[in-house]
């Protein structure tokens, strides 16, 4: 009996030592979180790297069996997969992403940015977690269910990724709309990328901020360290980020009255970069700095132009300007009963009993150039209680979420698919 007892304690103490298995770690096996993990693997920060990620959207498409094709108008790949619909002289359903992310500085990440390493939370780090690979597997995983489940579709469904979003579309999207091949697309709808959510709440974007980013480069007397020159280029520089940053405070200050929801409405600016200086003990001749201003979509043109040339008045001679990006129209979609897209959007979304509101985009993407061509556009994405960290350290995404968004795309690309030729809409309408 002594025995007996003594082997139940044994038996209990031991199983109460081994360590739990992660409640999260049978994810790992499930594909959809494999496509994922491997796609952030891509180190598409860095521009070799882009054919990589190409190989992997060929097999992607290949395993589900959507023709595709390759095409590079300005020397970097643009991947487009299609899923032909029952009427394919319908206006199809663009389904956009980018293969590109930003670098990383690995020094501030808790797991190494590209190794897609998950947590005992199921949060999965890595560079594009959240901007913006997620969105890719989860259209392919999303069509691959429809192909499965045998559903018709009227439209035609064109998965795009492009390159060079994050370099402002030159060698991505800028170059592919000018090209007989996207033409040939009939895009009637446009869904890309999104906003974050701390909570349920999902958002439309359906107008983002035009982007003005500039590289100011101030000239002064440079020379030995020694010496204490008049008008030297840092103290030039040092008169133009006063300059930036009086202004910059003024929006700061205007933003307190706001929610994170109607940043997109005010203007931001940043100074983004310096650079200048040779050696320790000689006085630079140049320095450059580059400054990111998103403008508000009720910013005037002209007051803005007005703004950055009394920058560079206060600065002082010898101050030059090179405009890296400016736009200065951005086009809306509607987002009311005149745009079927969006209603399909939205009762798709309350049916499954979530709550979506339109909001400006804060940032720029790939939509503002479609927006301006007359193609409605909409940025989406269904990551929830999630902290948004876009071009930020520790960028992450759990793995339910990412799962249960696989769930809503395939429901919303399903809906958007088949809505009625009746009506049309251009984004150049109201909100």
């Amino acid at each position: 009996m002594l025995m007996h007892l003594i082997s139940l304690y044994l038996a209990t103490y031991v199983c109460n030592a081994l360590p739990v298995k992660n409640e999260y770690q049978h994810y790992l096996e499930l594909n959809e979180v494999k496509s994922f993990r491997e796609y952030v693997q891509i180190d598409t920060s860095k521009e070799e790297n882009l054919k990589y990620a190409v190989d992997f959207l060929i097999r992607q498409a290949t395993d589900i069996g959507l023709p595709y094709a390759v095409y590079a108008p300005a020397g970097r790949p643009i991947f487009v997969a299609t899923l032909t619909g029952d009427d394919p002289t319908l206006p199809s359903i663009m389904l956009n992403t980018h293969m590109d992310v930003v670098p990383v500085d690995e020094r501030e990440w808790l797991y190494p940015p590209f190794s897609a390493h998950m947590d005992e939370n199921g949060d999965i780090y890595g560079r594009g977690t959240q901007d913006t690979k997620d969105v890719a597997i989860q259209y392919f995983e999303a069509v691959r269910r429809l192909k499965k489940d045998n559903v018709t579709l009227s439209r035609t469904l064109h998965l795009t990724v492009m390159s060079d979003e994050e370099g402002g579309g030159k060698y991505g999207i800028k170059a592919f709309i000018k090209t007989p091949e996207f033409k040939a697309l009939n895009i009637g709808f446009a869904l890309d990328e999104g906003l974050a959510s701390r909570n349920e709440t999902l958002f439309a974007t359906y107008v983002d901020r035009r982007p003005w980013q500039m590289e100011f480069v101030v000239h002064g007397e440079g020379g030995h360290g020694l010496a204490m020159p008049d008008e030297s280029a840092m103290e030039k520089a040092q008169r133009l980020i006063n300059a930036v940053m009086t202004y910059r405070e003024a929006q700061k200050e205007k933003m307190k009255s706001k929610t994170r929801t109607e940043f997109g409405q005010l203007t931001s600016v940043n100074i983004n970069m310096i650079n200048g200086g040779l050696a320790p003990n000689i006085i630079p001749s140049s320095i450059s700095l580059v400054v990111d201003m998103r403008l508000s979509t009720t910013a005037d043109i002209q007051e803005i132009q007005s703004l950055v040339d009394s920058w560079i008045h206060k600065a002082g001679n010898n101050t030059d300007v090179r405009y890296l990006r400016r736009d200065t129209v951005s086009e809306y979609t509607a987002v009311n009963d005149t745009n079927p897209y969006w209603v399909s959007m939205k009762n798709t979304l309350n049916n499954m009993g979530m709550k979506i509101i339109p909001v400006v985009c804060p940032a720029t993407s790939d939509m503002l150039v479609l927006r301006n061509l007359g193609i409605p556009a909409l940025g989406f994405t269904t990551k929830t209680n999630t902290i948004p960290r876009l071009h930020a350290k520790n960028e992450y995404q759990n793995v339910k979420t990412f799962l249960d968004g696989i769930r809503t795309y395939t429901e919303l690309i399903k809906n958007l698919g088949n809505v009625p030729h009746e009506q049309q809409t251009s984004s150049k309408c109201g909100v």
